[in-house]
């Protein structure tokens, strides 16, 4: 039924073109992509074509957001900007903790990642590139149709597959305590940590990553733009800092846009395991409850603090007062 569905939206979204020679060279100089496709794959089509590319370019993401934040957390920490916007002040990042994590990643990789793009490497065949670059929708409304459709088909669906993964895994106590109390062995995020995770959900995510593009076909460069943003907004939520030029801060101007939680509410789940499960959105922890800010912490803090060693209001009604 599921598989249904996607062929239908498929061939009504995506409906595939053939074209003469005539029509491709028309193609070639109307696509707005275009130019950039023929920067990205001609002159590499030996790279790109290998089916070794896709894991070494995810992991030279990972590892490209994992020194740059080191960096800054371990050397620009306290450069104004960064310490201004540090969401747990009062918890420093220091190499110790860094390393440990870095630990675990190199180990996935060597026990896992490694050994299946070996693997891929002996049975993928190489990727046929076209010569085209991404398109545009079927009434040639929108240039890049094709590819931001995509992108947000598979960011919604990611968003809310992993959200019930990851709702499960904390309210299962033995699956939490089994694969996903790794990924919590840190109660303030930052960005090395965002890949420390069992073996079991290193596969689940980054599988999922890899194969939901599967379900439309998908362009080479699509494909790889998707790596790049799933990957950045990772990062992004877990780097611990609240930039006042972050993603969230935009959306967050208009009410009917706060789907987007950005860093704060990440680091608030990691900070309280039991709220914020949604990854990259907020849609379902609002809709089930477990939506919490900072400023809402303060704010029963706050309630708490006025009711403290008061009587509830019930206990004393029709009693005098006299101040």
């Amino acid at each position: 039924m599921i598989f249904c569905i996607y062929s239908m939206l498929s061939a009504l979204l995506y409906p595939p073109r053939n074209y003469t020679p005539a029509e491709m060279a028309y193609e070639a100089d109307a696509r707005l992509l275009q130019p950039l496709w023929d920067k990205v794959y001609k002159g590499n089509e030996y790279w790109l074509t290998s089916s070794l590319f896709p894991p070494f370019y995810a992991l030279s993401i990972d590892w490209g957001f994992v020194l740059i934040f080191t960096f800054i957390d371990l050397v620009l920490c306290d450069w104004p900007i960064f310490k201004d916007y540090k969401i747990q002040k009062d918890r420093k990042v220091t190499w110790s903790l860094i390393k440990k994590s870095v630990y675990l990643q190199f180990w996935n990789c060597m026990l896992w990642i490694f050994p299946i793009a070996a693997a891929q490497w002996c049975w993928v065949p190489p990727l046929d590139l076209p010569e085209l670059a991404p398109t545009g929708d079927v009434y040639k409304s929108s240039q890049v149709f094709e590819m931001v459709s995509q992108i947000a088909i598979y960011f919604f669906l990611f968003d809310m597959t992993y959200f019930w993964f990851h709702y499960i895994h904390h309210k299962n106590k033995t699956l939490y305590r089994w694969c996903h109390s790794v990924h919590h062995m840190y109660s303030s995020p930052f960005a090395a940590a965002a890949q420390h995770l069992h073996p079991f959900e290193l596969f689940f995510v980054g599988g999922f990553i890899t194969v939901i593009p599967w379900i439309f076909p998908t362009h080479p460069l699509t494909y790889w733009v998707w790596f790049l943003i799933a990957q950045l907004v990772s990062y992004e939520v877990h780097m611990g800092y609240d930039f006042p030029f972050a993603l969230h801060r935009f959306f967050n101007k208009a009410t009917f846009l706060r789907f987007y939680s950005g860093a704060p509410a990440h680091d608030m789940h990691h900070l309280r395991p039991l709220t914020c499960f949604q990854p990259w959105l907020n849609y379902m922890d609002r809709l089930m409850g477990y939506h919490i800010t900072y400023d809402d912490l303060k704010k029963m803090a706050d309630e708490k603090n006025k009711r403290y060693g008061q009587y509830a209001k019930e206990d004393e009604e029709g009693l005098d007062k006299i101040n």
